[in-house]
């Protein structure tokens, strides 16, 4: 694997604490027939007006196949942005492929989105039967039905296999809170061949983008692009997709962790997920963001106290261990399900739980706590 030498500082997780468990929004990256790489940014996709693409037509299978964003939760807005590299000298503030030499030298793209439902049946459903364009940073697709797998009371509406609603009576199948299993966005991206200058000033080289997906949570997830323009030497920028989802609730009390002082016993508060299709990665965490600090501290109301990290890998499947500064968990190759269609892939990937623990008895003061815990991608 050709690595990249940048070190990426990605993801702020932040944690309340009240002194006064469930579900948590989630998303993820599915390949399926797409890519994070190779992008060709001098290609021209027709038609090339984002207008032409307001219509049922799906556009799937262009060339410029991101892959789907697989998101569960309740119904909400998902927001793309564009968080890589700033294109300079652009004129129609769409998203950019910018060259790793210079970020004079760009290619401009669009996006084009189609949001669809994964039922508890299994069957798929293409609630949306239409495309949404993205053609600026910030602009968003409404997700008008919630996805997950968690159930109802006896006594509550709910949904059955087929997506049906009635009130869940313990036996007659309405157990489900959403009407889908998972909900997903395929995410196409668009190239009208606007490029900066002209095609002479287009440099021969790698070129890289950022997307973020946001969620009206705050929950997000990092799509990291390669692109490529005719031939280009040395190491590629990294392509990857990245994630930390929080799992607890905000603010959450402080008996979830009393009492909890070893890795062992450690209280889950987020998941992290990285997977790329060709670039390895070490992902390491800080109480900083120089990366310098391991000392990690809920602050509130002048008052501080101390507690500890720690991960759990699960794929690979790896030992809890205590995060300080040499703590370093590398991505491995691993064969991994599609979520919606069960195709096994080949992936290096990197998932795992942030838990926390205070080995020391504190007995804090009534009030609200905050904390940060800082997440780092080094591909390698």
């Amino acid at each position: 694997m050709k690595s990249c030498e940048k070190i990426l500082l990605l993801v702020l997780f932040s944690l309340l604490l009240s002194m006064f468990s469930l579900y948590a929004d989630c998303l993820s990256y599915d390949m399926a027939t797409g890519t994070l790489n190779g992008f060709d940014v001098y290609e021209r996709d027709n038609p090339r007006n984002p207008n032409q693409y307001k219509n049922s037509t799906e556009v799937w299978e262009k060339s410029g196949f991101v892959g789907r964003v697989v998101y569960t939760g309740p119904p909400t807005t998902l927001s793309f942005t564009n968080t890589g590299p700033i294109a300079t000298g652009t004129g129609n503030n769409r998203f950019y492929f910018t060259s790793l030499s210079s970020t004079a030298h760009w290619s401009e793209f669009f996006l084009v989105l189609r949001a669809k439902g994964l039922r508890h049946s299994g069957n798929q459903h293409d609630f949306s039967g239409i495309n949404t364009v993205v053609e600026h940073p910030g602009e968003t697709i409404t997700i008008p039905y919630g996805g997950g797998s968690e159930e109802v009371a006896v006594g509550e509406e709910g949904y059955n296999d087929d997506g049906a609603k009635d009130v869940y009576d313990g036996s007659n199948g309405y157990k489900y809170k959403y009407p889908y299993r998972y909900i997903w966005v395929d995410v196409t991206l668009i190239r009208p061949r606007i490029i900066s200058h002209n095609w002479l000033n287009l440099n021969t080289g790698y070129y890289e983008s950022e997307i973020t997906v946001t969620a009206q949570s705050l929950t997000s997830h990092i799509l990291r692009l390669s692109g490529i323009h005719r031939s280009a030497s040395g190491n590629p920028p990294p392509f990857y997709s990245f994630s930390v989802t929080k799992t607890i609730d905000d603010p959450f009390p402080f008996s979830e962790l009393d009492g909890r002082t070893t890795p062992a016993q450690a209280l889950t508060v987020g998941v992290s997920v990285y997977s790329s299709d060709n670039c390895a990665a070490n992902i390491s965490f800080a109480a900083n963001a120089d990366g310098t600090s391991d000392l990690f501290y809920f602050h509130g109301d002048g008052l501080s106290f101390r507690y500890y990290l720690a991960f759990d890998a699960t794929k690979p499947n790896l030992p809890v261990s205590p995060v300080n500064l040499l703590s370093v968990f590398a991505t491995e190759i691993l064969s991994v399900l599609s979520p919606i269609d069960l195709i096994p892939r080949n992936m290096h990937v990197l998932e795992g739980d942030l838990k926390i623990y205070i080995p020391v008895q504190v007995h804090p003061a009534d009030g609200v706590y905050t904390s940060t815990i800082y997440c780092f991608v080094r591909p390698r």
